[in-house]
């Protein structure tokens, strides 16, 4: 079965072959040996082509956040018709919304101002990380919804993004 994750704002198309001892994973076009074994509370071992490393997870079935290597990654499962009726529906403004509750830690843009896809728009902590909700595209910050030291509820739009304008 193919799943469709969002992994810091990047899409990929994901699928798990073969047995668990020994698994294929199937990203986008490449083909990857890896497993991933539970170990205590949040932490895992992840094997990617040989390579064995010590993760912890959090969130839920439909966002985890993976912490590897002094970094945290946001993974969200995604349900492919949403993802087909929002790229149909790109031309419209672009939510930057909350995958977890939590509160807003840093907020480096105002309003007005051009980010590029990637550029980070709000600095979150939930459940004792932080987290980097990045701009999904290139585009003007329009409005901003939630202030430095204040709560949200998951799925609370933080920063709405107005599509940039071709000259």
């Amino acid at each position: 079965m193919r799943h469709i994750l969002r992994v810091e704002g990047q899409t990929h198309h994901v699928a798990l072959a073969g047995p668990a001892s020994a698994r294929t994973l199937l990203l986008d076009e490449s083909y990857i040996a890896a497993s991933l074994t539970q170990r205590v509370g949040s932490e895992a071992s992840l094997t990617i082509n040989g390579r064995c490393m010590v993760i912890h997870l959090a969130g839920t079935d439909d966002c985890r956040f993976i912490w590897l290597d002094g970094e945290v990654y946001e993974v969200a499962v995604l349900e492919p018709l949403t993802v087909h009726a929002r790229a149909a529906s790109a031309a419209g403004g672009l939510e930057a919304r909350a995958p977890m509750p939590g509160n807003v830690v840093a907020l480096p843009v105002s309003v007005g101002d051009t980010v590029l896809a990637g550029a980070t728009l709000v600095i979150i902590e939930s459940m004792k990380l932080e987290v980097v909700i990045k701009a999904p595209q290139t585009g003007r910050v329009a409005e901003i919804r939630c202030a430095v030291g204040r709560s949200f509820d998951k799925d609370a739009v933080l920063v709405l993004l107005a599509p940039e304008m071709e000259s």
